[in-house]
Formats: C-alpha cells, sequence, structure tokens
C-alpha cells in the first residue's frame, strides 16, 4: 500500500450532482490502474464559502480516505459539488496543478428534478417541486455567498458559468466533460476518458442495479414545471454546448420526459 503523507491526487470527477458520477466512479475504480476511495465523495476540497481564504483543515482528512491505495494507482477524488461550490476549484488547482479533471452534465431539467427527488426522500423538503424551482430560489439566494448546499435544484443546472470558471483554473486539456448517459459499461467515452486519466483502458463490467434510488414518480402539473425549466435554461445549454463542444441539440430541442408512475 502507498504511503499518504505526500499524497497527491491525480484527477478529480468535479460534477455535476445527479449526473451519474456514482456509477461512473464505479466503472472507473474497476480499472487496476485507478483507486477512488470506497467512500465516494470526501469533501475535502469544499470549505464554507468566505470572500478571503478559505478555512485550512488536517490534509489528514484527505488521506485518510486513501490508505488501502495500491503503490503506483492514479488517485481520484469523486465529489460532485466542487464544480458548483466556491473556492473548491481554487483549492483543488493549489493541491495539483496538472489535475486532470472530470465533468458529468445531465439535461440541467432532469438533473433538478432528481436533486429534488433526493432532498424529499431525505426529509429535507417540504416544498413541491413547482414550488422550490420558482419561489423556493429565494433560499438560494438568502444562503451565504447566494450558494446552497440543498436547494440548489435550478443554479447547479447553470453550466456555462460553472465551466467558465473551470477553464480559467485548469486548460482544456486537462478537462473531460461527457454527458451522463454515456456512462454505460459499452460506452466508448468511458474508453477514453480512461486513457485521458493515463491508464491502460479496460473491458468494463455493467453494474447489476441503479446505484442512486430514481427520482420520485411524476406529480400532477410536472411536465409545465419541465417546459418552465426548459425556458430558464434555454440560453444556458446553448452557452454549454459551445464552451464544452459537446452535442447538446437533443437538450436544446426540448425538456426530457417526465418520470413514469411506477404501477407495481
Amino acid at each position: 500500500m502507498m504511503t499518504t503523507a505526500d499524497l497527491t491526487l491525480d484527477f478529480a470527477i468535479a460534477g455535476v450532482q445527479k449526473a451519474g458520477t456514482t456509477a461512473l466512479a464505479q466503472y472507473l475504480g474497476q480499472n487496476p490502474e485507478i483507486y477512488l476511495p470506497p467512500t465516494k465523495e470526501t469533501h475535502y476540497f469544499r470549505r464554507a464559502p468566505t470572500a478571503g481564504r478559505p478555512a485550512d483543515r488536517p490534509f489528514s482528512h484527505l488521506t485518510r480516505h486513501f490508505a488501502d491505495a495500491p503503490q503506483g494507482a492514479l488517485l481520484g477524488d469523486a465529489t460532485p459539488v466542487y464544480l458548483y461550490w466556491p473556492n473548491a476549484l481554487e483549492l483543488l488547482q493549489a493541491h495539483n496543478q496538472a489535475l486532470r479533471i472530470v465533468i458529468s452534465l445531465r439535461h440541467p431539467v432532469a438533473r433538478a428534478y432528481s436533486a429534488w427527488s433526493m432532498q424529499v426522500r431525505r426529509g429535507r423538503e417540504t416544498l413541491s417541486f413547482g414550488e422550490a424551482i420558482r419561489d423556493g430560489r429565494e433560499r438560494v439566494r438568502q444562503s451565504p455567498f447566494g450558494v446552497d448546499l440543498f436547494y440548489s435544484y435550478v443554479e447547479r443546472g447553470f453550466y456555462s458559468n460553472q465551466m467558465a470558471r473551470l477553464y480559467s483554473l485548469f486548460p482544456k486539456a486537462q478537462v473531460f466533460v461527457l454527458r451522463s448517459d454515456d456512462i454505460r459499461a459499452d460506452s466508448p467515452v468511458l474508453g477514453n476518458l480512461q486513457s485521458f486519466l493515463g491508464a491502460a483502458p479496460c473491458r468494463l463490467t455493467p453494474l447489476v442495479h441503479n446505484v442512486q434510488p430514481g427520482s420520485l414518480p411524476a406529480p400532477p402539473g410536472l411536465a409545465a414545471d419541465f417546459e418552465y425549466l426548459q425556458g430558464v435554461f434555454e440560453k444556458d445549454m446553448h452557452e454549454t454546448a459551445i464552451l464544452t463542444g459537446l452535442d447538446l441539440a437533443d437538450w436544446m430541442a426540448c425538456p426530457p420526459p417526465v418520470p413514469e408512475l411506477d404501477l407495481l
């Protein structure tokens, strides 16, 4: 096993929440040359928002996750809040300027509903989805520095500004952006990603079950809520496509289908 005293990460899956990053981490973890901690999200580089220097945190809070990493493995941290959270990308850059950054993007409307569903399941959210994406956004605006860990269903979906900030800190050659629907065992994109990280691509075994619960069944009015959000995100989706080079034409054409009711 490796010595963690001078540990340096090789890559970070830095975004985005509810865009398949758990499955992505599990697929990359199948490669013997790559190591991601069993506890997927270390959150080491997420600190309390501040206009000044972020608070220090003992380095052991990061290194303890890598105590079992094989010597010579490529080390990664999969914490998808980093792209959205103030100072996180800057802390990653300070940790390793040569760090490779992986970003998975999902249609922002579907991402918002999935995030809301998660908070409902966890007992944190009492607003309906329609309320949460309209007046409920005031909770985010009133949070310190205008960011919120739990209720940022809409705000996290404005990818273009987040990606522009990322590209201002890391050259595009060190950033790999993919769509969440390319996170499949048979996807050539994942082979390209393994090569990007510096590992020899290996054959991936399909995951046998969903690694995270799906979205809640569609409540009344959800189609109208999706149409509303489609308009909110329309300009940003176009800018994101230009900035990242991803083909997002299907995203821009229409909102995603609403989750079907589970009749079982």
